[in-house]
């Protein structure tokens, strides 16, 4: 009967259009699951080429030439994979414990906090270190910090980690990260900061130094090093620095503590960075003492600054 089959028809027909939609849900969720376990693969890899790197740093800081771990990055590739990692010593930093009023606030000014903000976050860094109760001007000491909503006991001593920074009044996570630390540390162990470890972000915030100095600075070092304050007060003078600004520099080896930073990455985009602070102890073939390990979970397609 005619009607009967064109029924028929419009159920085949519909029949046709689900089987259709079904099969295209599935290959989609097929296609999202294989992307999910390509990008999975990727972030393994990317996390152990970034592991591979801190291994390789590890392995020639433990050899007698430490100053040629630290002049250029290590980096490695496989297919397409690879990693990249830098080795600072603490010692090229500025001592959070050691650093006087001045440099301090200056190095933050210079870092690009405001004026008052500069002074207010000093303040408060340099009573939360020192030993008595009494607040700076723009300072805060226990009273202040009691009323928090969660309270916190200022140290009123040497900060045994950076990260005690973060309980400072005026640091923000963003104020730690993007400066203090970059610039600061509790290895260095003088108020002093070894230049030709330095890294170009310390240099800049140095009383004295330009960008442009700091730069400089760098590029001279890496043709060759220097090897006493006679030659790092010859280079300064060249540059127009007063020489009040040498200071704070030295050209020894002021820390046996390093920190090893490492990014690696996969399949294009994905990225996992790995830190760690080892010491270095010992003559000849050195002892390595892990002192922190930090894993960040992913650092982005750019990956992360150095």
């Amino acid at each position: 009967m005619p009607g009967t089959r064109g029924f028929a028809q419009l159920i085949v027909l519909w029949a046709l259009l689900l089987l259709g939609t079904l099969t295209l849900s599935f290959s989609f969720a097929m296609r999202t699951e294989a992307l999910a376990a390509r990008n999975g693969l990727d972030a393994t890899r990317a996390y152990y080429q970034a592991r591979t790197g801190i291994n390789r740093a590890l392995v020639l800081l433990s050899t007698p030439a430490i100053d040629n771990v630290l002049r250029e990055p290590l980096a490695g590739k496989e297919e397409d994979a690879s990693y990249e990692t830098r080795v600072v010593n603490e010692g090229g930093k500025i001592d959070i414990n050691f650093v006087p009023e001045g440099t301090l606030k200056e190095a933050l000014r210079k870092g690009g906090l405001p004026p008052e903000e500069a002074e207010s976050v000093g303040d408060s860094i340099l009573d939360w270190r020192d030993e008595d109760d009494m607040p700076r001007t723009n300072g805060a000491e226990s009273a202040s910090y009691a009323s928090l909503p969660a309270p916190v006991k200022p140290r009123n001593g040497k900060l045994a980690s950076l990260d005690e920074l973060l309980s400072v009044k005026g640091v923000t996570p963003e104020i730690y990260a993007r400066l203090l630390s970059r610039v600061f540390t509790v290895h260095g162990s003088s108020p002093s900061v070894d230049v030709n470890s330095a890294p170009v972000e310390v240099l800049r915030v140095l009383p004295g130094f330009t960008p442009e100095m700091a730069e400089a600075f760098v590029a001279r070092r890496g043709e060759d090093p220097f090897r006493s304050p006679a030659e790092v007060a010859s280079f300064l003078a060249g540059q127009g620095l007063p020489a009040g600004t040498l200071s704070i520099l030295s050209t020894a080896r002021l820390s046996q503590v390093y920190t090893i930073r490492s990014i690696g990455r996969a399949g294009g985009k994905i990225a996992r960075y790995v830190e760690c602070r080892v010491e270095i102890g010992g003559v000849g073939s050195k002892s390595i003492n892990i002192r922190r390990w930090t894993d960040y979970v992913a650092a982005g397609e750019e990956g992360v600054n150095q």
